[in-house]
């Protein structure tokens, strides 16, 4: 009988693993790519490092705006509140919550792969930043987020419930890699 329920339950944890755990998952998008913020912080520019890094096809608009939508097939929607990127950006956070709500439905609409990346770690949770994630991960068709992001389970209860992929790194540079496979580079 062990022979029977081991391999099962070795086959469960490891699909669970694939789509909830720590352990890459298969999700793959296409290019060209949209990165833009949700929230306005300054890690959206280490996104852009890693996708040059990975050697990725993308459009850098940290404001972009529904219409930008178009001319992507995949969309980074880096999210993490910042007062400070608002100010910068001339626009409050109901105005920025607009704009991503806006881009999030064309996106839907146009059939845009939206992979939500979180990468500023604990530093960009909190009342403002979560404002931003909520509304980022309840719309993503996969996310990419830091583990230090996710302690409390914020983002993997999200991905558990809607039943999306989460890719959860240790570190920031490991996104390089996981970009790469997700493009097929």
């Amino acid at each position: 009988m062990k022979k029977i329920y081991v391999p099962l339950i070795i086959t469960v944890l490891l699909a669970g693993s694939a789509v909830f755990g720590n352990t890459p998952s298969t999700f793959k998008a296409e290019e060209p790519i949209l990165i833009t913020s949700a929230g306005q912080s300054a890690d959206i520019l280490m996104v852009k490092v890693l996708a040059k890094k990975a050697n990725l096809n993308f459009i850098f608009d940290k404001t972009a705006a529904p219409e930008t939508v178009d001319e992507a097939k995949s969309i980074f929607l880096v999210c993490g509140g910042s007062t400070k990127g608002l100010g910068a950006a001339k626009i409050d956070k109901e105005q920025e919550f607009e704009r991503v709500k806006a881009l999030i439905e064309r996106a839907q609409k146009k059939n845009v792969t939206l992979i939500v990346m979180h990468v500023g770690g604990k530093s960009r949770r909190g009342k403002l930043s979560d404002y931003f994630n909520q509304l980022a991960a309840d719309n993503a068709d996969h996310m990419i987020v830091v583990k230090a992001g996710d302690q409390d389970g914020f983002f993997s209860e999200i991905a558990k419930k809607r039943k999306v992929g989460i890719d959860l790194p240790e570190k920031i540079i490991n996104i390089t890699e996981l970009l790469q496979a997700i493009y097929g580079k």
